[in-house]
């Protein structure tokens, strides 16, 4: 055998491997549920955090009379998980809540066997803090139920209740009657032991409450694994639009960026939650050439230099509050200024439930790409500044828009009406593709979710939450469902060669198998699965407004009012589902924060669930329900503003490395050592 000198062997390889260039794949782009699937398989997160006050801490429950010695069971969480009911009672018709349905009414103080005439006080465990009274005594239109725990407070004081019913309620703590507000009530609880006392009755369908209690501000907190928290401008006031602004963040290297109400950019140091830079986005930084010659621009620009010495002062940590209470009032001037400079093109919609910046950037690593309700679209660097800034305004739609950008194929895709592409490098229209009518306030085919891309036989596409698939290239449309009716919420998911999508109405999970090669018109194999929650109790609709999460074969789906179905995708099959223990609040003027609507996420071995109220439970994949862990977020926004109240939460986290990244409506939090 010939032998071939060593030399010459690495020779040969240096040129083979010369002559063959080696192409690293390029990072799929970072934006909203991070690359779209709500996965994270590299992160390793903590399961276990917090931010409960020691009045919450401090608090302890029974449903039995307290006797001496009694010490009860404890609920850091807020949560009582023990009642003693009576029911049903017959009401007499057109009788006001408070009114005495049974002889003693809001002076009851039962123990468990105790006779109401022909009722009696019955003890109930919950395992969350739904108390289901037509589980209880079974689905009607009519009558009253009564409820009754007892709660041991160590100090006594002010505590926020956020009670969720659907019929009329009265409440009474220690005898005395207790006025509730939009779902919110101010408990006061004694010294030691304390007997509350409620009566609910039906809604239009369904019959239960929620009850979960907070802290009165001001309160003293014990944190567990926050690194650190960071307040953040442009929480709203007011109860209807709940949730302002709260899209979630991107991670791009050491920082996380996100938008803030109404239209800035935020850049933070990831590793301590420093603001490093604020970019606003106004119809003021993107007037035109000819615009800005204009007087009325001149005007707007004394109103822009108040602002930016303002939010120089967010970044430096120096802004007051007064300088906080001046900001929105400034911001509402400016776009004042620029309507009455060209009332078509600088006419914004009707703000939407998500406000004008609930949206997540997307990003390709090396820039940023915002989306504004506004229909201001812009681009940025790492250090802000700015590549382009435009402005393309359509008509508004109920619930306003609220799909964020997605970034494909060198283009930044952003759906407002019309599904519009613009080059990624210079911000020209590349596309424009009609999807709805621009008549009518809920035209046929109109969708919420954020799009999805992906790609069939090599050619990128774009899924839309109404069903419909668009080419990516120019964006002709290649398929169309109307099964999936107007106002698809949920954003579609792709994994393993399938698609999902999560019908809000029909209560439907449908499952298309994507094509190995891309055809005109496209067909899909599809397959459904009902996942109706007709056995838990709803608020109004029992809609699935967050995305699902796949993971080994199962999709894991959450509802608004915390109810998981899980599915066998292959089988196309329920495998479980299950009222999860999230604290939801329900309430018809919290807008975007009127139920769950965060998606789950699968970070390394755990899923994560998020209510809306500062809950979160981690728990195992698999066949059968196995938890983790339960965690609390106790935070207060508006402090002293007549909506004072616990901090909500709609933005879907992200995960990084050992750290969790969650937004509420006024902090973004970093979970983790």
């Amino acid at each position: 055998m010939r032998r071939v000198p060593i030399a010459s062997v690495v020779a040969m390889w240096c040129l083979s491997w010369l002559a063959v260039p080696v192409v690293a794949e390029a990072p799929r782009p970072m934006g909203w549920r991070g690359d779209g699937t709500g996965k994270y398989p590299q992160a390793d997160p903590p399961v276990t955090w917090g931010r409960v006050s020691k009045a919450v801490k401090g608090l302890r429950f029974q449903a039995r009379r307290p006797k001496e010695g009694d010490v009860g069971q404890p609920m850091p969480d807020g949560v009582v998980r023990e009642w003693l009911v009576l029911g049903p009672a017959a009401v007499a018709e057109d009788a006001k809540a408070d009114a005495e349905t049974l002889p003693g009414g809001g002076q009851f103080a039962p123990d468990e066997d105790d006779k109401c005439g022909e009722l009696v006080w019955k003890r109930v465990a919950a395992d969350t803090a739904y108390l289901d009274f037509a589980a209880l005594f079974g689905a009607r239109t009519s009558g009253a139920a009564y409820a009754c725990t007892h709660i041991h407070s160590e100090a006594g004081g002010a505590f926020r209740l956020n009670l969720t019913h659907v019929g009329p309620i009265a409440i009474w703590a220690n005898g005395k009657a207790v006025k509730a507000f939009a779902g919110r009530v101010k408990l006061d609880l004694a010294k030691g032991w304390n007997r509350v006392l409620l009566k609910a009755q039906p809604g239009e369908a369904d019959w239960f409450i929620v009850f979960v209690l907070y802290a009165w501000p001001p309160a003293e907190y014990e944190e567990t694994n926050i690194a650190w928290r960071t307040p953040l401008p442009g929480v709203a006031p007011g109860f209807y639009g709940g949730g302002h602004g709260v899209g979630s963040p991107v991670i791009v290297g050491d920082r996380i960026c996100l938008l803030s109400e109404p239209h800035d950019l935020i850049c933070l140091n990831k590793a301590d939650g420093r603001i490093l830079w604020l970019r606003t986005n106004s119809y003021f930084d993107a007037a035109t050439e000819e615009d800005r010659k204009h007087p009325a621009h001149a005007e707007a620009a004394g109103i822009q230099a108040a602002l930016d010495e303002i939010n120089g002062a967010i970044v430096a940590g120096t802004a007051s509050p007064k300088q906080l209470e001046q900001k929105p009032k400034l911001e509402k001037e400016l776009y004042g200024k620029m309507k009455g400079l060209d009332e078509k093109r600088y006419k914004r919609p009707e703000i939407p439930d998500v406000g004008f910046s609930g949206f997540a950037p997307v990003t390709d690593g090396q820039f940023l790409y915002v989306w504004f309700a506004s229909g201001v679209t812009a681009c940025y660097d790492l250090e802000g500044n700015r590549r382009w800034i435009r402005v393309d305004i359509r008509p508004a739609v109920e619930h306003g828009f609220s799909s964020s950008p997605l970034l494909v194929d060198g283009k930044v895709v952003v759906f407002m009406r019309d599904l519009m592409a613009f080059d990624a490098r210079t911000g020209e229209r590349a596309w424009l593709t009609r999807i709805v009518s621009h008549e009518g306030l809920n035209p046929q085919g109109f969708f919420h979710g954020t799009p999805f891309a992906t790609s069939i036989g090599g050619v990128g596409v774009i899924a839309l939450g109404n069903g419909m698939i668009v080419r990516a290239s120019d964006g002709k449309i290649l398929l169309t469902s109307p099964e999936m009716g107007n106002q698809g919420i949920a954003s579609p998911v792709v994994e393993g060669g399938t698609l999902f999508q999560a019908s809000s109405h029909s209560m439907q999970l449908f499952m298309h198998t994507l094509p190995g090669a891309l055809a005109d018109p496209l067909k899909l194999e599809t397959r459904t699965v009902s996942v109706k929650t007709d056995a838990f109790p709803k608020y109004y609709m029992p809609w699935h407004l967050s995305s699902p999460v796949v993971h080994e074969g199962l999709a894991y789906l959450l509802n608004n009012s915390g109810v998981l179905t899980v599915v066998d995708v292959e089988k196309a099959e329920i495998v479980y589902q299950k009222l999860l223990d999230l604290d939801a609040f329900q309430w018809v003027n919290e807008g975007a924060a009127r139920g769950i609507g965060v998606s789950p996420a699968l970070a390394g071995r755990h899923l994560y669930f998020f209510g809306n109220s500062g809950g979160a439970l981690v728990i195992e994949p698999g066949r059968a329900y196995k938890q983790v862990a339960k965690n609390k977020i106790e935070s207060v926004v508006m402090t002293g503003h007549w909506s004072e109240r616990q901090e909500r939460f709609i933005a879907n986290p992200i995960f990084d490395g050992q750290r969790l990244y969650i937004r509420g409506e006024g902090t973004l939090y970093a979970i983790g050592p």
